[in-house]
């Protein structure tokens, strides 16, 4: 250190101030305290970030029912004006539809609906295998269609 004075002044470290073979315990004693602290760390940012999705999902969850709600009345209302019977008895039978699942979302947890949608899946392998692959087809052809038009 003493022979280069203006070096170590100016924060610059020479081959002389490093220690060509630091004790193992010099690195390990830091680590050996800091990991836990971030151990706890992420944990406890896995826990929030956890909990925020959760109240995300749940807002969600309510805002889906009420806007079911509030285009069931819309619906409703609508057809009324037309003084159609036909398509105001079809628009009251989707009306109740709505209700009912805005009745569903109120009344259930997201792992009560979790289980539900398991049960159903469970009940009809086919099925949800056969809209699955509709599915997949459709956005196929829609994905290879919007690369066409560039």
């Amino acid at each position: 250190m003493s022979d280069h004075p203006e070096a170590a002044e100016n924060g610059q470290v020479t081959a002389e101030h490093i220690d060509e073979n630091p004790p193992v315990s010099s690195i390990y004693e830091p680590v050996k305290h800091t990991a836990p602290h971030l151990s706890a760390d992420a944990s406890r940012a896995f826990t929030e970030a956890g909990r925020s999705m959760r109240t995300t999902a749940y807002m969600a969850k309510e805002k889906a029912s009420d806007s079911l709600l509030n285009a069931a009345d819309s619906l409703r209302a609508e057809a009324l004006k037309t003084k159609n019977e036909e398509l105001i008895r079809q628009a009251q039978t989707l009306s109740r539809g709505m209700e009912k699942t805005a009745l569903y979302l109120d009344s259930r947890t997201l792992e009560q609906m979790g289980e539900d949608a398991t049960e159903v899946v469970r009940a009809n392998v086919w099925q949800t295998l056969g809209v699955a692959f509709l599915v997949g087809l459709v956005m196929g052809l829609w994905l290879n269609s919007g690369g066409r038009r560039h």
